[in-house]
């Protein structure tokens, strides 16, 4: 994209252009803090701070342009600025000119758990046959989306985009925005309750995906998940179904965990035979192996390539294991948690050698379930560690049910910092520690103390 497409584009809505000369905009932000040059600025509204108050410091990081509601102080003869009437609505309306104008494939996928590693692996795997772009971090909301097809390209050929919702109808408008041909529903579970209210909510939301695609697209869908194969029979598109039921098209054999060198699988569809081999921890992560395998299918891949695309691919930001200066190994998977993959983590580190000692955090947005769901995660932990470490109020319950449960060595602690310093001095030469939490609790801040460089 460039700022004269920008300013065309916000005129075209009916919005006052105030253009500099013709740039490149290669990304796009939200924060001025980490804005790059090159980057798009988009002045959203938040709870606590209105990004119309650092435009101005956005524009002197290097943003070439900038979509907000009131021109920012001084003088920036230079630089591009649309002045719109609410930034969110504006930015929809660029990011779906621009897809149009660039015409590449799209690729939605949504669920409860899993998303982001299922587009990193999609991505990657694709990026073998096509020229691929993919949303980067996780750019996956209302004011996420827009941002990430900021750096979409004409030479693109595909792109794959994470769908994410916290209200009703987010989705639906993502959807508008990408127009997907393919989309892949993941599963469909407990997370979001505090703002959605009920499971049907939340399935009408994840589905809303699905019912989006045309005629002539194809839907990738976790027949095994008894809230979205129902779905499977009432869409005028067509329809692949993953699992590992008899009724998937592509469905999945048994998994070979294979510790920290990855997983294994074999995975048919229609009469073509194939053998996956995952090079990325964790058995769990299979489903999101598979999807990646059903959205190549969809956009023309053969299974033995798209099966070995798969088993080359890498996830960035996922589980990173790293050595401690004590000879223990830390289970670096603190980009975020839902029950599931707190649980296939628990999995992964039953597994491993030594003393097994999880540091938990906190899952967020569970709602009602919050209770019952923490209490869950503190059974497994006592199937799967030796010791058990675990912070904030939500995880009382997760080390009273792990003690429960026969985990005698389970420690609370109030804060982060202290759950840290205590858990640093449990594993030794050859043990392997878990840190996982939600997003919001930052738990990234606690690996150099495990690390013993801090």
């Amino acid at each position: 994209m460039t700022t004269t497409f920008l300013a065309e584009s916000m005129r075209a809505h009916g919005y006052r252009v105030v253009e500099g000369p013709a740039t490149p905009i290669t990304g796009g932000a939200a924060d001025s803090r980490l804005t790059q040059p090159g980057d798009l600025f988009a002045a959203f509204r938040g709870e606590r701070l209105d990004g119309n108050d650092f435009v101005a410091e956005a524009l002197g990081r290097g943003a070439p342009a900038a979509v907000c509601e009131r021109e920012p102080d001084g003088e920036w003869p230079d630089r591009t600025l649309a002045v719109v009437g609410d930034t969110r609505t504006a930015m929809a309306e660029l990011a779906r000119d621009w897809r149009r104008t660039c015409g590449v494939r799209m690729a939605g996928i949504t669920g409860t758990v899993g998303k982001t590693t299922a587009k990193e692996l999609t991505a990657a795997a694709l990026g073998a046959r096509f020229a691929t772009h993919h949303s980067p971090g996780n750019l996956n909301s209302r004011e996420g989306l827009p941002l990430a097809l900021m750096s979409l390209r004409p030479d693109h050929e595909v792109s794959v985009l994470e769908m994410a919702m916290d209200s009703p109808g987010e989705i639906a408008e993502l959807c508008a925005i990408a127009e997907p041909s393919v989309g892949a529903v993941l599963n469909i579970g407990a997370t979001h309750l505090e703002k959605l209210g009920t499971m049907e909510a939340i399935e009408r939301e994840k589905l809303s995906l699905a019912r989006a695609l045309p005629p002539d697209g194809v839907a990738v869908l976790n027949i095994d998940d008894a809230r979205i194969a129902p779905v499977a029979g009432e869409l005028a598109c067509g329809v692949i179904g993953f699992g590992t039921n008899e009724a998937a098209a592509l469905r999945r054999g048994p998994v070979r965990d294979l510790g920290l060198e990855g997983s294994a699988f074999p995975v048919t569809y229609q009469d073509a035979e194939a053998e996956v081999r995952l090079r990325v921890p964790g058995a769990h992560l299979a489903q999101g192996a598979l999807a990646a395998i059903g959205i190549q299918i969809a956009l023309g891949v053969g299974l033995a390539e798209a099966a070995d695309a798969v088993g080359h691919a890498g996830i960035e930001g996922r589980l990173r294991v790293r050595l401690a200066a004590n000879g223990s190994r830390i289970l670096d998977d603190t980009y975020n948690a839902s029950p599931a993959s707190v649980a296939g983590a628990l999995r992964l580190l039953q597994g491993l050698g030594g003393r097994r000692i999880a540091l938990l955090g906190q899952i967020a947005e569970l709602g009602d379930l919050s209770e019952a769901e923490h209490r869950r995660i503190g059974g497994v932990a006592a199937e799967c560690c030796d010791a058990l470490v675990a912070v904030g109020e939500s995880c009382r319950v997760l080390v009273e049910e792990a003690r429960s449960n026969g985990l005698a060595e389970s420690h609370w602690f109030e804060s982060k910092e202290d759950a840290a310093a205590f858990a640093a001095g449990l594993p030794g030469p050859g043990d392997h520690i878990l840190v996982k939490a939600s997003r919001g609790q930052a738990f990234e801040d606690l690996i150099p103390v495990l690390e013993g460089t801090s």
